[in-house]
């Protein structure tokens, strides 16, 4: 191209000065040429330099989607070991609520045997006590005597006497012992007759709560809702109300009444927004709404 560019140039200066000789060109034109090289060679520099900034551009938007995809895949393992923990973190809850639960269970079963036995020892004093007061046996004749009023009765009669109210302590450990031992129908039994002496104390919501739960623990899922509904309609406070309002849920949930749950399970969580029981149903919730894994 060079060579065809002088060529053309050279022809051009001959057709100006005419006839001139070929070595009269002018000098203007000899720049002329000097400048149109120098003006190729830069194109021919500025076409490199392009290339090689291309090629640095693609490599840099390669290298750029490599990083990409590599922040993709960190993000996605940090989700999935934040929903691992998340789990694991709500399952410790769970364990270490029921541990609570079952500590519980088990002050009051002391507390429970400690109440018999104290009943015991009182029993037993009262029975020494009356040993050591009672008077000596006396003798009678076989025959009455004369004179004697046939309707006053002899020493040794016995009159009857009323029943005795059950101790209120007495009457709820035993029934606390049978429903920890899983003899549910004896702490049904012990728990109700409990309600029917005493029915407005301050454990009568606990009484009615076991009576629930003992139903729960046997399966028998309707008694167990009927029993928390009495529990949760008739007493307006206790320690066993959000307890047995989480069991309702999972009752109805057992008895495929999901939203009849879900709808206890809100109400438990507006109730007693800060107890554990409404920590445990926030996860039945949460374990409810998330979708099926898809098996591998």
């Amino acid at each position: 191209m060079k060579k065809y560019l002088i060529s053309l140039l050279l022809a051009a200066g001959m057709g100006v000065f005419g006839a001139s000789p070929a070595f009269a060109v002018s000098r203007q034109t000899i720049e002329m040429m000097q400048q149109l090289d120098t003006l190729q060679q830069e194109v021919q520099t500025l076409q490199t330099t392009l290339a090689t900034q291309t090629a640095i551009l693609k490599t840099l938007i390669q290298q750029t989607q490599g990083d990409v995809q590599t922040i993709k895949q960190q993000v996605s393992d940090i989700r999935r070991t934040t929903e691992h923990s998340l789990a694991s973190y709500g399952s410790s809850m769970q364990t270490l609520t029921g541990q609570v639960q079952a500590l519980g269970s088990s002050v009051d079963e002391a507390n429970a045997r400690l109440a018999k036995l104290s009943d015991q020892i009182a029993k037993t004093q009262n029975i020494i006590q009356t040993l050591n007061q009672a008077p000596p046996p006396t003798t009678t004749s076989a025959t009455e005597t004369p004179g004697a009023n046939p309707s006053v009765p002899s020493p040794d009669a016995t009159t009857p006497t009323s029943a005795a109210t059950p101790d209120p302590n007495a009457l709820f450990s035993s029934a606390l012992t049978s429903y920890n031992s899983g003899q549910y129908g004896l702490a049904i039994q012990g728990f109700k007759e409990y309600l029917q002496y005493y029915g407005t104390t301050s454990r009568a919501s606990d009484a009615q709560y076991y009576i629930g739960d003992a139903y729960y623990d046997e399966g028998n899922y309707p008694k167990a809702v009927g029993e928390f509904n009495k529990c949760l309609d008739r007493y307006q406070s206790g320690p066993r109300l959000p307890t047995a309002q989480l069991k309702k849920a999972y009752a109805l949930l057992a008895l495929g009444e999901t939203q009849a749950g879900i709808r206890e399970l809100r109400s438990l969580i507006q109730r007693y927004p800060h107890s554990s029981e409404a920590d445990l149903a926030r996860q039945r919730l949460r374990a409810l709404y998330r979708p099926p894994r898809k098996q591998k």
